[in-house]
C-alpha cells in the first residue's frame, strides 16, 4: 500500500531534479533614447531571453559587457539574444551608438541569487 506512493514520490522527484530551467523572457523596446524598463531582475543560472525591439527610425545598441553582449540594432529592427548569468549583481546595460548613453540609456540588470 505505501510501495506505489513511494515510487510515484520517487519519479516525481527524479522527474523535477532532470527538469530544465526555466528561461525568463523579457521584452525591451528601444525608443526615444531610453529603454522600456530601466531596471530588470532575473535569477543566477537561469536562461534568460532578451528580445529587444527598437522602435525608432535609427540604428541604437545594446549593451552588457559583464556578460559579453554587444548588440547592433538598426532602424525598427528587432533581435534576441539567450544567456545565463552565472553571478549575482547590478550591471548596466547601455546604448552604445555615440551620445544615447550619455543621454540617458541605460538601465540595470539585477542579477539574484
Amino acid at each position: 500500500m505505501l510501495r506505489p506512493f513511494l515510487t510515484a514520490l520517487i519519479l516525481f522527484l527524479l522527474l523535477v531534479a532532470c527538469a530544465k530551467p526555466q528561461t525568463s523572457r523579457i521584452t525591451l523596446t528601444l525608443q526615444a533614447m531610453g529603454f522600456s524598463q530601466n531596471e530588470i531582475e532575473v535569477s543566477a543560472n537561469q536562461p534568460v531571453t532578451l528580445r529587444l525591439n527598437n522602435k525608432d527610425g535609427y540604428a541604437h545598441a545594446f549593451d552588457l559587457d559583464e556578460f559579453d553582449i554587444h548588440l547592433q540594432l538598426a532602424a525598427e529592427e528587432t533581435a534576441e539574444i539567450t544567456f545565463t548569468p552565472t553571478h549575482t549583481g547590478a550591471f548596466t546595460f547601455y546604448c552604445s551608438s555615440p551620445g544615447h548613453q550619455a543621454a540617458g540609456m541605460a538601465g540595470s540588470l539585477v542579477v539574484v541569487p
